[in-house]
């Protein structure tokens, strides 16, 4: 593996972890009365409508990157972006235009509602127990992809699955025990917080199952995707804040309408106007476009097997940050759920491989053949899946 190679895997890591700890930091900016000693009145960040918004700017903005490339080296690149077929012939990938297959709104559809009801979540949670939830994907990925996909799931994938269940729950219970700093009620928050997270990852489990749909039915430039996603997900949300923000506008009376979510007008001065909230906006749409090309070029370089261990590397990282800059306390339930989750996410996707285990008996290896593998899930949404 060259120094190039390495520096790709690097950049995932350091981006797609820098992309959650910028939203959380974003999240923690006072906007409003922060002048008052009386920290009660202090009004944060809380804008999740806006955070997915930035999101779709940074994966509109891989045009750019398509276009120097792809367009700009299109005969000395397209190497890259050609396929095999199952019978070892070359089959070149297609370029297509934004509107020519509208079916491509729906996994932006489904990524514009996950990601808001992920933003809001992470409002409510710590950032460590907010990127481990995001585990339960493969779950959902995989359920999804047996009903809508016809896969099927071996003996050795089920139990793999049940331990991603096992982690994902000792995480959310980690997160709703208190402690002599956490009353109740913030523990009640928490426990909606990882609702709204396990809910947004069954939409971006959809999201997963119809980008997978789309890339066997079309052979699509994945990276060409990624930025057609960015673009329906920009507008369909602009379209819909917009529309909101009237109505809204209308019912409400004045003084409660200007410090709701749906004020256009507040939501992008607080942006615009707040020093810090414009410099992590920007950290964040620069964040998650150079994540998508990063991992992206892992997927077609090495494998998706080694993108979702480098991801599990971020989810990692992600918590070492938290409690380095004392955003979080550790926790031995916290970690003890990470380790089954990772463990589980790990088997399920064939880093480990618990078929080849002398221990394990072989009624559960029976029905396991690794050349059928169901799925490999990565736990990002903005990552298209693609079959090993």
């Amino acid at each position: 593996m060259g120094i190039g190679l390495y520096l790709i895997v690097a950049g995932t890591l350091i981006t797609g972890a820098a992309n959650s700890l910028f939203t959380k930091y974003q999240d923690n900016q006072c906007v409003r009365n922060c002048d008052n000693p009386d920290f009660s009145t202090h009004k944060n960040f809380e804008q999740p409508a806006i955070q997915t918004l930035q999101m779709f700017v940074g994966e509109l903005s891989m045009f750019l990157v398509y276009y120097l490339v792809y367009k700009l080296g299109q005969n000395r690149k397209r190497q890259d972006y050609v396929r095999l077929n199952d019978e070892d012939e070359e089959e070149e990938v297609k370029e297509i235009s934004i509107f020519s297959n509208l079916k491509l709104a729906i996994p932006a559809i489904c990524d514009l509602c996950g990601t808001t009801l992920l933003n809001i979540g992470l409002v409510y949670t710590p950032v460590s127990i907010y990127q481990m939830t995001r585990g339960s994907i493969v779950l959902f990925v995989a359920i999804l992809s047996v009903v809508f996909l016809k896969r099927r799931i071996s003996k050795l994938e089920w139990i793999s699955l049940l331990f991603v269940t096992l982690g994902v729950g000792l995480v959310g219970l980690s997160g709703s025990r208190t402690s002599p700093s956490t009353d109740t009620a913030t523990s009640s928050l928490i426990v909606f917080g990882i609702f709204l997270i396990v809910l947004a990852e069954m939409l971006q489990a959809f999201q997963f199952v119809a980008e997978e749909h789309i890339l066997e039915k079309h052979k699509i430039i994945p990276l060409q995707l990624v930025y057609i996603e960015g673009f329906y997900g920009f507008s369909i949300l602009l379209a819909v804040m917009v529309v909101l923000n009237f109505i809204i506008g209308a019912i409400q009376p004045k003084q409660q309408f200007e410090s709701s979510p749906f004020n256009m007008v507040e939501a992008f001065s607080q942006v615009f106007f707040n020093r810090a909230v414009l410099l992590s906006s920007i950290c964040i749409m620069i964040s998650i476009a150079a994540f998508n090309y990063c991992g992206l070029s892992i997927t077609h370089r090495i494998s998706a097997t080694a993108r979702s261990t480098v991801d599990t590397c971020r989810t990692l990282l992600v918590w070492i940050v938290a409690i380095s800059m004392g955003w979080e306390s550790f926790q031995w339930l916290q970690f003890t759920g990470f380790a089954v989750l990772v463990f589980g996410t790990l088997c399920f996707n064939g880093v480990l491989k618990p078929e080849e285990w002398s221990f394990v008996p072989q009624v559960l290896k029976s029905d396991f053949n690794p050349n059928e593998r169901l799925i490999n899930v990565v736990d990002e949404i903005d990552e298209p899946i693609e079959r090993l």
